[in-house]
């Protein structure tokens, strides 16, 4: 009996001294949300600092029509054009900037090769456009156009790029100069706040809500000019926008 109480007293002993064993869910545990967005918001800051700057200065001057074409360096337009990049758009239609810009001498269907998908683009009469490159005569980028003459590549106001003959363009500025569609969503938040910072704009944007929304097209469509056109006016007159994260 007395080595019975022993071995219990023994055995309770032993207990005391053993430490408890922490359920599976009491482990410290990692919070691999919060690393991960830690090093995806590290790989953002590192694209941010390997991002080439915008250019500043002509790569090459070439003519047309004797006027001289101030133009960006062919490797950035080739990036530019394989996507869409609305931001740059801004900052390369922007007051003071030298890039040459040209017009519509009529309405033009032209190729669009922005993103890699190559399709049909209707571009107005009048329409202003920054040139990118030059091209010899009946091909750009691979694809190939009708008529004689050089093609060129150019930017238009909503980010994209189109290819055009030179007889569809015209170095005489129009009294008004008209701009392709903004496109409003894809714009960065930052722009979009520091376009709505003009007075102008922000009731010209509003119009445009409020006349969409009804689901009257007709009259949408026209606010949504009249808004295009505030923006373009805006930045062509000395806008302050940010510099654009997303780049070629």
């Amino acid at each position: 009996m007395r080595n019975l109480v022993g071995w219990g007293l023994a055995l309770v002993g032993l207990a005391a001294c053993t430490p408890a064993i922490s359920q599976p869910n009491s482990f410290p545990t990692t919070n691999t949300t919060t690393l991960a967005a830690k090093v995806e918001g590290q790989a953002v800051d590192d694209v941010k600092e390997q991002a080439e700057p915008l250019p500043a200065a002509c790569e090459s001057e070439s003519t047309l029509k004797n006027t001289k074409l101030c133009v960006v360096p062919r490797t950035f337009a080739k990036k530019l054009c394989s996507g869409i990049y609305p931001e740059i758009a801004l900052s390369m239609f922007s007051k003071g900037q030298p890039w040459t810009r040209l017009w519509l001498a009529g309405d033009v269907d032209a190729w669009n090769a922005s993103g890699g998908l190559t399709h049909r683009a209707k571009l107005s009469f009048d329409e202003e456009v920054v040139v990118l490159a030059k091209h010899g005569a009946a091909s750009s980028g691979g694809i190939v156009m009708t008529g004689s003459g050089a093609s060129y590549d150019v930017l238009r106001f909503d980010g994209t790029c189109v290819s055009v003959m030179e007889g569809e363009l015209t170095t005489s500025r129009p009294p008004a100069p008209k701009p392709a569609y903004v496109p409003w969503s894809r714009l960065e938040e930052p722009t979009r706040h520091a376009l709505l910072a003009s007075s102008k704009v922000k009731d010209k944007h509003s119009a445009f809500e409020k006349a969409c929304n009804v689901g009257d097209k007709k009259a949408c469509d026209k606010a949504e000019r009249a808004f295009t056109q505030s923006v373009h006016e805006h930045v062509r007159s000395g806008a302050s926008l940010p510099e654009p994260s997303r780049r070629p």
